[in-house]
């Protein structure tokens, strides 16, 4: 009976060691587990600035950020240039409407004098009233070219990229009343172009219009629009004397229209020809392809709308 209390006694001090050496056990590993929590919460709070979240955050931030910031301030430093070529041309124009214009005026009103007097007199058929009478008609050419040339370098909101609409309104300009019937014709759908084309366009239909008007005394002009699926054609045919292919666009004699006219075509990457014979009029015809004035178009963008270049 004693022996037996005695082994109980010690089976129950052997369990209350075994449960105290794994109570040990756990308590050890619970300890190392804080411990190893502990030493990598500290690892990583000791990680470099460069490798947190906040870095890679503030790095997007400027990524996004600073190209805007570039692009404004581009966008600003282009307006202020452009303000100053803008500027500029408005007082060029001012000095062309204050000076060339009243001379032109002035001329104007002083021939108109005189011819008045050639009729009071009944010598408007003597020879030196018709050279008077040439001398009016091509001071108001002169003027109608100053008012173009005025018209261009100010700032203006008739600026269309309608090539029809343009070429009315020139043609509306520049009609002589009584001495030559000018057509304008527009085949095909019309589609918008860029300004800058537009006024080149015009430019070259104004100088081949005002070139039958005086050099060939056209009495019809027709001028045609066409739009093809690739490109648009542009023609101005006139019914005057013509001339002939050895004499064109000789500089030499002071006549530069035709080698403006193709400088004006070469810009818009369109082809230029022109086809006359003594005593059967003129034809000026321009092809311009689509792609050409598209490229006008992405080239604009940054530039003032109705510069025209």
């Amino acid at each position: 009976m004693g022996l037996q209390t005695a082994a109980h006694a010690e089976k129950a001090d052997g369990a209350s060691a075994a449960a105290q050496s794994s109570t040990a056990k756990g308590a050890a590993q619970a300890s190392q587990q804080q411990q190893a929590a502990g030493s990598a919460q500290t690892l990583e709070s000791r990680l470099p600035f460069y490798q947190t979240w906040y870095f890679y955050l503030a790095l997007l931030f400027l990524g996004i950020t600073l190209p805007v910031q570039i692009f404004r301030r581009r966008m600003l430093l282009m307006k202020g240039r452009i303000g100053i070529v803008v500027e500029e041309r408005n007082r060029i124009s001012r000095e062309c409407h204050d000076t060339l214009m009243a001379g032109f005026a002035a001329i104007s009103w002083q021939l108109e004098a005189t011819a008045k007097l050639f009729r009071d007199s009944g010598l408007e058929s003597t020879p030196a009233a018709e050279s008077c009478e040439l001398a009016r008609s091509m001071v108001s050419h002169c003027q109608a070219e100053a008012r173009r040339i005025i018209w261009d370098l100010r700032e203006t909101d008739e600026v269309t990229s309608v090539l029809s609409q343009a070429l009315t309104r020139s043609l509306a300009a520049n009609h002589v009343q009584g001495r030559t019937q000018t057509t304008l014709e527009v085949e095909g759908e019309e589609i918008p172009l860029a300004p800058g084309c537009v006024h080149h366009l015009v430019c070259i239909s104004q100088e081949a219009v005002n070139n039958a008007m005086r050099h060939a005394s056209a009495s019809r002009i027709l001028v045609h629009l066409k739009y093809a699926s690739d490109a648009l054609f542009l023609s101005i045919r006139d019914d005057g004397s013509g001339f002939q292919p050895s004499f064109r666009a000789s500089s030499r004699y002071g006549h530069f229209g035709i080698a403006v006219m193709q400088e004006r075509v070469r810009k818009i990457g369109g082809v230029f020809r022109i086809h006359s014979l003594a005593d059967s009029g003129t034809e000026v015809a321009v092809e311009v392809p689509f792609n050409a004035t598209e490229q006008l178009v992405h080239q604009g963008q940054n530039v003032i709308r109705w510069i025209g270049i």
